[in-house]
């Protein structure tokens, strides 16, 4: 009898045991299946998007060049922030050459210059619709505006030294697409309108012919680097 009993408390108490056991491994699972999870979201793949880059930039007014910087804030909306150098002109002049081969333009008094900066948003369009490698988007913003001019009849570079400027402040609005050309490299086209008005008096490029309007249909080819 004495040994019956021994025998059944043995047994319940190598129960509870085992009982207790598996909760303990029952608990340590629930405690790693968050961790697992966690570790699994940090192995999924980034998408790689535009970090800056270098641009060209066509349009009535002459040519330019500028870089842009990116930033994202979702998964289709980047803010940017761009400066663009170029040539300015009058769409009234025309350039002439003289018998030893020399151009010039019939009455140009000065030379004229732009420094846009922008400042603006691009959403990226059709995501679920296109191949990853094409990115179409539309984008718009503000554009702040340096003028700057200088006398025609100086040498270029020394002309720099009596160089003048007006600044205003437009806009823009634009469209265009990024095509991917490996994992950290895109090249763009992105077709702009520009509105920038120079508010008072204009400024001389051909003399007694002032100009207000630096606008326009704008081009601006870039190459990506991405992150």
């Amino acid at each position: 009898m004495k040994f019956f009993f021994i025998v059944v408390i043995s047994i319940i108490f190598g129960l509870k045991g085992a009982s207790a056991h598996n909760s303990s491994d029952t608990l340590n699972t629930n405690k790693q299946a968050p961790v697992n999870k966690q570790n699994t979201l940090k192995l999924k793949k980034r998408e790689s998007t535009n970090n800056w880059s270098i641009n060209v930039v066509f349009s009535d007014n002459g040519f330019g060049f500028g870089a842009t910087l990116f930033k994202d804030i979702s998964r289709n909306v980047s803010g940017f922030g761009s400066i663009f150098f170029s040539g300015a002109k009058d769409g009234r002049e025309f350039e002439q050459v003289d018998i030893f081969g020399n151009t010039f333009t019939p009455n140009k008094i000065n030379r004229l210059f732009m420094i846009p900066i922008n400042f603006g948003l691009q959403f990226r369009l059709f995501r679920e619709s296109v191949t990853d490698e094409l990115r179409p988007f539309i984008n718009f913003g503000i554009t702040p505006t340096t003028i700057i001019y200088t006398p025609y009849s100086d040498a270029f570079l020394s002309s720099f030294s009596d160089a003048r400027a007006r600044f205003t402040i437009g806009a823009f609005v634009g469209f265009g697409a990024d095509y991917l050309t490996g994992k950290k490299s895109s090249i763009s086209l992105n077709v702009r309108y520009y509105y920038i008005y120079l508010f008072g008096n204009g400024v001389e490029s051909l003399q007694s012919k002032e100009l207000n309007f630096f606008g326009g249909l704008y081009l601006v080819f870039s190459y990506n680097f991405m992150h």
